[in-house]
């Protein structure tokens, strides 16, 4: 639908995986001088995919949303995307690492109080608290389909692209308040239970062990990857 109307057009496969592991590309493709229509989920997501990917000025990208965009309104804003562009028509498909579903967690600073409650939580390293902000370091770590620290952000400022029930966590800017936040009170006490407090020291001691096993596994692969590697003395 969108080859040949005039304007250059750039398919990206996977634009969390583009923003994780390629984020060089990722900040040539998207801070061209010229105005940008993206074509993806929730507006919000997107932004906080290309800061993640370290995209700075997003003064000309403009978003349409695809799952919530009828093809009237879509066609009506590509059309006028062709219709104000001066560049030539071209066509790239940038593929991105198949074998990496990229779920992974995005933080809205805008939202976000740095009360670490995701980085204590979450078992696998995926964030990194500092004495003043939380951030996502280990991406590819993260469990595929699971959203639990943003059901339990007391701010809901914790965000996953991909989640297909949409609302808060998918990027959503618009919800019904009171829906979220008896949401929010009912995750919290199923995924924390009544003392979250202890259960959350629980998972920090339980990350710091999980830390330690990876630690000590990668110290034995590299021992006898030299073992193997170097050669044996052999007495006459």
């Amino acid at each position: 639908m969108l080859k040949g109307i005039g304007i250059a057009i750039v398919k990206v496969s996977d634009l969390c995986g583009l923003c994780s592991v390629k984020k060089e590309a990722a900040i040539n493709l998207f801070s061209s001088s010229e105005e940008t229509l993206i074509l993806a989920c929730y507006p919000k997501a997107v932004t906080l995919l290309l800061k993640y990917a370290g995209v700075d000025n997003t003064e000309k990208l403009y978003f349409i949303n695809l799952p919530e965009s009828g093809m009237e309104s879509l066609s009506g804003r590509i059309s006028d995307c062709a219709n104000d562009s001066a560049r030539a028509s071209s066509f790239l498909d940038l593929n991105c690492d198949p074998s990496w579903p990229a779920w992974f967690p995005l933080i809205d600073y805008s939202l976000c109080n740095s009360c670490g409650q995701c980085a204590d939580f979450c078992i696998f390293g995926v964030f990194e608290k500092t004495h003043n902000k939380v951030f996502t370091v280990k991406p590819k770590a993260c469990k595929n389909n699971c959203p639990a620290c943003a059901r339990i952000c007391p701010k809901t400022a914790i965000v996953f692209p991909k989640y297909i029930q949409r609302g808060a966590i998918a990027g959503a800017e618009t919800f019904d308040v009171t829906m979220e936040q008896e949401r929010l009170r009912l995750d919290t006490e199923i995924i924390l239970g009544n003392d979250m407090y202890t259960t959350l020291q629980q998972r920090k001691l339980k990350r710091r062990s999980i830390i330690t096993e990876d630690a000590m596994k990668k110290s034995l692969e590299e021992r006898d990857a030299y073992n193997k590697d170097t050669p044996k003395n052999i007495n006459l």
